[in-house]
């Protein structure tokens, strides 16, 4: 499989734009904070804020760290972490990119694989109808593609 819902595996585009948010913070945001922490009066405010922003930056970058590649030579055509999907319910048509959730708020079109959809699709292959068990109910969805491209 080229995923495995147990490992830290990230997209080349996801370490990529998870990067961007790093260099953002240490290089334009926090600066900003240090001449505000450094008064006397100083709101904690800031200081919680400021304290926040630097744990994200480090963890991060310790997620970046630990990731592993997807292994674009082991898909087999099932449904892993980095696939785009094309998926059809009974009123529905659309694409997914089943992703680790550290990087699905990265944009519209990827998914977590522990969402519902995420896991109903994970193992899945071409021509396979899932049941989505969701909070506002249960569907399923007719898998159409399978595409691993990294």
């Amino acid at each position: 499989m080229a995923g495995d819902l147990n490992k830290l595996v990230l997209t080349k585009a996801g370490k990529a734009e998870l990067q961007v948010r790093i260099d953002h913070l240490r290089n334009e945001v926090l600066p900003g904070f240090k001449p505000l922490i450094g008064e006397t009066d100083r709101d904690e405010g800031i200081v919680q804020e400021f304290t926040r922003l630097t744990e994200e930056a480090d963890e991060l970058d310790s997620v970046i760290a630990m990731a592993g590649e997807i292994d674009v030579e082991a898909f087999d055509g099932t449904v892993s972490l980095g696939c785009t999907v094309s998926v059809h319910t009974e009123s529905d048509k659309f694409k997914v990119k089943i992703v680790h959730p550290v990087e699905a708020h990265l944009d519209d079109e990827r998914i977590a694989s522990d969402s519902p959809l995420g896991k109903a699709l994970m193992g899945a292959k071409k021509g396979d109808v899932v049941e989505v068990m969701a909070p506002s109910g249960n569907w399923n969805a007719t898998i159409k593609s399978v595409k691993l491209v990294d």
